[in-house]
């Protein structure tokens, strides 16, 4: 649900990952994952799967996409040791399609919202560890996948990330705007939603929003040594630790989430939010075309 970030030097993907790369091959899926996809690859390795988001450039999130995304997710919690979360190397994902969006119905809409939430709902609620690991632009819905994460890295220099929904005429959605403020405290999380601005991964680290910076080239490495490390954890020690901390919070959301979604479909659906979203998109058709 956001603009892409403006071209502030961050190369395109092809950087060197290292002997973890978790970069789509022919090595086999996790058990039970991984047929039919379009939208995002998997790979297994150590016992645990990558999932990466594969849909352009921008990895601008669709409801089939977010479907395949949770799917992925809840699979792995069932099957692997652990969970890679990744995008490519100029975006991790600049949020909801606004082109494909803006051409959907109401109830296409409502469904996109419930999807995103059972997306949050099942990183949240993984048993195993996930770790989320970008190279590229986290935005909006992007960044709300990547505070879904146990531990989250993010590739030093003119990364951004944010939530810039309300520039659009939309508020976050319910789930968003609660990690949000779960993660980075009120304070923090009130200037990134009331601004929409973004800001550097390196501020976001500031903030407790990431975990820890480091080069392009090596941050997935890095990320998956993080994940190895949890994985020799004790699997229901950890399970438990996570319910612990998040069950009263995804209880919230999930009773929550009806009628907020809701809400969401119809604020969306404003003369006000629909001006805004297609000048949106059109000034990123622009952006795009030049």
């Amino acid at each position: 649900m956001a603009e892409p970030a403006k071209d502030l030097g961050v190369a395109p993907g092809g950087n060197r990952i290292g002997p973890r790369d978790c970069q789509p091959r022919s090595a086999p899926a996790v058990s039970g994952i991984g047929t039919g996809l379009t939208g995002i690859s998997l790979e297994r390795r150590d016992g645990c799967v990558c999932i990466r988001l594969a849909r352009g450039e921008a990895n601008a999130l669709t409801t089939s996409l977010i479907r395949e995304l949770a799917d992925a997710v809840e699979e792995a919690g069932q099957g692997a040791r652990g969970s890679l979360l990744a995008g490519g190397g100029r975006f991790f994902s600049n949020g909801v399609d606004l082109d494909w969006a803006l051409g959907e119905s109401r109830e296409s809409i409502r469904e996109m919202f419930l999807e995103l939430g059972r997306l949050i709902l099942a990183l949240l609620e993984a048993p195993a560890p996930v770790v989320g690991a970008i190279r590229g632009h986290a935005i909006g819905a992007g960044l709300a996948m990547f505070l879904a994460c146990d531990y989250r890295y993010a590739a030093a220099g003119r990364v951004l990330i944010g939530k810039p929904e309300i520039l659009l005429g939309v508020p976050n959605p319910y789930y968003g705007d609660r990690l949000l403020r779960f993660v980075a405290g009120d304070f923090a999380a009130s200037d990134l939603i009331y601004s929409g601005r973004l800001i550097h991964a390196e501020k976001g680290r500031s903030l407790g929003l990431v975990h820890e910076t480091g080069p392009k080239a090596e941050i997935e490495d890095m990320a998956w040594e993080k994940l190895l490390s949890l994985c020799d954890l004790a699997p229901a020690a950890f399970a438990e630790s996570k319910r612990m901390r998040l069950g009263r919070f995804c209880a919230d959301l999930r009773e929550q989430m009806p009628a907020r979604v809701a809400r969401q479909t119809e604020l969306w659906h404003s003369d006000d939010a629909q001006t805004r979203l297609r000048e949106a998109a059109e000034r990123l058709r622009r952006r795009t075309a030049g």
